[in-house]
Formats: structure tokens, C-alpha cells, sequence
């Protein structure tokens, strides 16, 4: 993949902070493509080079943090492999928490689900298509409530001791070893 231009990149990292800004105190209904280029200092124009409207910015969004879940790597513990993006998470918490939001109005945690499954299907145990899907649905959403716990709570726990928490209960929800999921 080509890296996108220094300038682009500026640019739209304005209007992804403009967006995230605005929904702070905005319902996503009511942000025009007009106050998103007055909070960015940008020209309408150029909110129109990159999008056709504000939807297409938040999901631009919630892409690049779909992009960070990491891949489940085989035979790495899976506690490693998801300690990154909860230090990521922490690191974007007002992100998070205006997008895990229903002011943001969008489908951000199906999307989380459909990358979720996409992502570690692999290790899930469950043959049955529709139990499988109804398992990860459990879990994502369990995890979702206490990822908005934890931020609300200001972090009260370390990334290490919420991410331990997240894998032990996902792990034997879907009946997996749970001592497998860790660093011996």
C-alpha cells in the first residue's frame, strides 16, 4: 500500500480531530460539513477532494481503528497479541469513548464484531455458524462494556491488569483454555 502524502495526511488528521471534537458536544445528525471545515481551518473544497460527507469521515474513522486490532499470531500467547491495541485504546480514549457512544450514531460496534470474528475466527472452538457468531457477539459486547468502564473510570486499571481481565472472560465464555491464552 502507497503511503498517503504528508499534506493529505495532515489535512485529513484535521478533519478526523474536528470530527472527534464536534461529537463531543454535537449529535452526529447535526454536523455540517460546514462547522467540520471552520473547526479544521480548512476550505470546503478541500473537504470535498477527500469526502462526499460527514459519514464518509467517520467511517474513515472507525476504519483506521479497525485497522490497529491485531492479528491473532499462532503459537504467540493471545494476551500479547491483544496488549498493544488496549494501550492504543488507552492512548485514544476520547476517540473510543465518543465513538463507543450513541451521540456518534454509527454501527462502530458491529463493525468492532465483524472484525473481531474476521480476525481470530480461527480460534474459536465452536462449529455451529450461528452459535459461533451469537458467541463472538457476547463477547465483543461484554468486552465494549468494559472498555467503556474502564475509561470512565479513568483508567483505575493498568492496560496489563484490563487486558488479563478482557482475555480470561473471553476465553472461557467460548469455553477455550484460559491458561493458554497467556506467557508461561
Amino acid at each position: 500500500m502507497k503511503a498517503e502524502n504528508p499534506r493529505v495526511a495532515r489535512t485529513k488528521g484535521y478533519l478526523k480531530e474536528a470530527m472527534i471534537e464536534l461529537l463531543r458536544t454535537v449529535p452526529f445528525e447535526n454536523i455540517t460539513i460546514k462547522a467540520l471545515c471552520q473547526k479544521a481551518a480548512v476550505n470546503r473544497s478541500t473537504f470535498y477532494v477527500y469526502y462526499s460527507c460527514p459519514r464518509d469521515l467517520i467511517e474513515e474513522i472507525e476504519a483506521d481503528i479497525l485497522s490497529k486490532l491485531p492479528d491473532y499470531v499462532g503459537g504467540k500467547p493471545f494476551y500479547e497479541s491483544i496488549l498493544p491495541f488496549m494501550q492504543y485504546l488507552k492512548d485514544n480514549a476520547t476517540t473510543f469513548r465518543i465513538l463507543l457512544s450513541s451521540s456518534a450514531d454509527t454501527s462502530f460496534g458491529e463493525q468492532i464484531i465483524s472484525a473481531a470474528m474476521a480476525k481470530y475466527n480461527e480460534i474459536a472452538t465452536v462449529a455451529d455458524k450461528d452459535e459461533k457468531r451469537m458467541s463472538f457477539i457476547y463477547c465483543v459486547n461484554g468486552v465494549v462494556g468494559i472498555v467503556r468502564e474502564w475509561i470512565s473510570s479513568g483508567f483505575e486499571w493498568s492496560v496489563e491488569r484490563i487486558t488479563r481481565l478482557v482475555v480470561e472472560l473471553t476465553f472461557r465464555s467460548v469455553g477455550l483454555d484460559v491458561e493458554t491464552a497467556f506467557p508461561k
